[in-house]
């Protein structure tokens, strides 16, 4: 196998996260994103979205969008399971997942549209990004809720919804200088908290 990766972005982060819990290893590239790489005719027959990360596998085929290649490594490595055990626990886990996915969505908007960094890749508008602001703003309450309700967001051991959280907020800290607000007791501790895990520092 090998995984096509960038250096930055809350959808590779969170795959990243997601192995170093599962204790996989996959040989990787480094995607020249802003060279264009991930633009160029040899890239796109892998993903035709043109996004990291993607997954070669051992057979030669090409598997993209980080919750799918998730959900395909854990079919190969069931454990410790990341996905749940029963029907239950996969819908919850799938769920919470969903939320924080849509969080990932959202931010992505807001700094597109608001962040100098992105100023030179098109017109930014600051209506889409104050309604991207408010919408994340919504989308982190619920987790909130869902971190008070256990020590991680869908019951008591790590999924790959802590994943895709965990790896954005660590990019709005370390990329945008966005902390997580104080009123949100709960994914603070829980942000303490998995920051703690040995994942976190991949």
């Amino acid at each position: 196998m090998l995984l096509y990766q960038a250096a930055r972005g809350a959808n590779v982060r969170r795959l990243i996260i997601y192995m170093a819990e599962k204790g996989i290893d996959i040989p990787r590239h480094d995607v020249d994103v802003e060279g264009g790489e991930h633009k160029r005719p040899e890239f796109l027959a892998m993903n035709p979205s043109g996004r990291v990360p993607v997954l070669r596998t051992d057979d030669g085929r090409f598997l993209f969008e980080s919750a799918a290649i998730m959900e395909y490594l854990e079919e190969l490595h069931p454990d410790p399971p990341m996905i749940g055990t029963t029907p239950e626990e996969r819908a919850r886990v799938r769920a919470v997942e969903r939320i924080a996915n849509d969080l990932i969505v959202r931010c992505n908007l807001w700094f597109l549209h608001s962040h100098p960094r992105f100023a030179g890749r098109g017109e930014q508008n600051p209506v889409v990004a104050e309604a991207a602001r408010l919408w994340a703003g919504e989308l982190l309450v619920a987790l909130d809720r869902c971190a008070r309700a256990d020590a991680f967001l869908a019951g008591g051991r790590p999924s790959i919804a802590d994943c895709s959280l965990f790896a954005l907020l660590q990019n709005c800290r370390q990329l945008f200088g966005i902390a997580i607000a104080d009123d949100l007791d709960g994914i603070n501790a829980w942000y303490a908290r998995f920051g703690e895990r040995p994942s976190a520092a991949y």
